[in-house]
């Protein structure tokens, strides 16, 4: 009897955890402004949050968060702890720490964000068959404004605010198809 309690902790012990069948990493950290206790680590499975400077971690798990499969969201923190992560279908947000995340923005691919030293959240869109843009917003998601480029052939994938000048926006994407905006 030790002896096959000793084989089945062992072939437990040796068994390989996956998460969405890639291994369970952490892929990038997001941090919470003016906060230098609070780590916001994206992993292949979820979100971790340490306030703790990473004593201990809190894990929202992807369907809490709204995506799943082998993607790995991009996450904003605002000052008040607000947290901000893109999906396929649209921008997600928890004004509860994690507990619970809701819509907001257009219901599309957000594959960019950012938040200025201002405050102002930005978003790119990445949709395939439809128009994408950027858009800002001045009320932490609540309300959206399109920043004016619209385009019928380009993915918006990465979108910084310089952080000593508000007005100064790093916006880049890809062509898919057709021709160049005009601007």
């Amino acid at each position: 009897r030790p002896m096959r309690l000793a084989l089945l902790a062992l072939a437990v012990l040796s068994a390989t955890a996956y998460a969405n069948g890639r291994p369970p990493l952490t892929n990038g950290i997001f941090f919470k402004p003016n906060d230098p206790h609070s780590l916001y680590l994206r992993t292949t499975f979820g979100l971790l949050i340490s306030h703790d400077d990473g004593c201990t971690f809190d894990w929202i798990c992807e369907q809490n968060i709204g995506y799943g499969g082998p993607f790995d969201p991009k996450y904003a923190i605002a000052n008040d702890g607000t947290i901000f992560a893109t999906t396929f279908t649209g921008l997600r947000v928890s004004r509860d720490g994690g507990c619970s995340f809701t819509n907001t923005g257009p219901g599309v691919w957000i594959d960019a964000i950012d938040i200025g030293p201002s405050g102002e959240i930005w978003i790119g869109t990445a949709e395939s068959g439809g128009p994408n843009d950027v858009f800002s917003s001045t009320d932490n998601g609540a309300t959206w404004n399109s920043r004016g480029m619209q385009s019928p052939s380009i993915w918006w994938k990465a979108v910084k605010v310089a952080p000593s000048n508000a007005q100064r926006v790093y916006i880049a994407g890809y062509q898919v198809a057709g021709t160049l905006p005009d601007g």
